[in-house]
This record gives C-alpha cells, sequence and structure tokens, in this order.
C-alpha cells in the first residue's frame, strides 16, 4: 500500500479503473451526470483514452491513490483556442485538496498548449466548486435557470 497520491496524464490502460471510479463518482453527488455510462465499454473507452493522450488540444489528469483512481481533470478541446474544463474527485477525498492539484496541474498543461480559454459549467447549488473555480481565476460568463458558465483565459 503505497498511501501516496500521484496525478498524471490517463493512458489507455486505465480505462476499466476510470469507468470504475466514473460509476462511483456518479453515485455520490447530485452534480454529476454519467447516465451514458452504462453503454461505455472498456475498449471505446481505451480508444478514447488513446485519442486524448495523442492529442495536442485535450487531456486528461488522472489522481491516483492506493493504485485506484480517485479523481480527474479533463480539458476537452470545443473550437479553435477553447476547451471545456472539469474537474471529478471520489467523496471519500473530498476537503484534501485533491481537487485543487488537479486544477493546478489543468492548468499548467493548458497554458503550455495552444489553447487561450476554457469554459466549465457548474450547478449553482454547489458553492464548493464554484469558490474552488473562482479560486484559480475562473469568473461567471452567463447563467441558466440551474447552472453558472465560467470562463478563464489562459
Amino acid at each position: 500500500m503505497s498511501e501516496q497520491l500521484i496525478l498524471r496524464e490517463a493512458i489507455p490502460s486505465d480505462a476499466s479503473k476510470l469507468l470504475d471510479f466514473l460509476k462511483r463518482a456518479s453515485n455520490q453527488s447530485n452534480f454529476i451526470e454519467h447516465d451514458f455510462l452504462a453503454n461505455v465499454t472498456v475498449e471505446s473507452e481505451e480508444e478514447s483514452l488513446d485519442e486524448i493522450y495523442n492529442s495536442a488540444e485535450d487531456e486528461l489528469i488522472v489522481a491516483i491513490f492506493d493504485d485506484d483512481i480517485i479523481g480527474f481533470t479533463r480539458l476537452e478541446k470545443t473550437t479553435d483556442g477553447i476547451a471545456e474544463f472539469g474537474v471529478v474527485v471520489d467523496s471519500d477525498f473530498w476537503n484534501n485538496g485533491i481537487a485543487s492539484y488537479l486544477i493546478e496541474e489543468a492548468l499548467d498543461w493548458a497554458t503550455d498548449s495552444t489553447l487561450n480559454k476554457l469554459t466549465l459549467e457548474v450547478y449553482k447549488n454547489n458553492p464548493a466548486a464554484i469558490h474552488i473555480y473562482e479560486k484559480y481565476g475562473f469568473a461567471t460568463e452567463s447563467e441558466t435557470d440551474k447552472t453558472i458558465i465560467m470562463l478563464k483565459m489562459v
């Protein structure tokens, strides 16, 4: 048992553990919608992770503790220079700084990429997430009935 947090770029062989994490995390919070997971195979997730790993404009960083994925951050290019951003951490590890570590890694990666703007959508009734995004310089761009659209220039 290592009891050491490791942050690294996701690789195709992480597919099974990442799917397990997503299923677990989607049951821990009302803020995560992963209805599509029922139809995702390990093989298709491996292909997706391979594409992300080999992309200059997409990134997925995982947080690993005791050989399990306990969080991740995702940057997914939407249009030229813009990527959608998100962070998910297992609720058993909330309030341990893991989201901050993941955000810092993602922002470092984005700064060195061709991206110039990150966007995200967060539920209005998720003050912890809103607070951490604001802490890292994300600002409200617009709102819907239930969510806030935030952005950050990189």
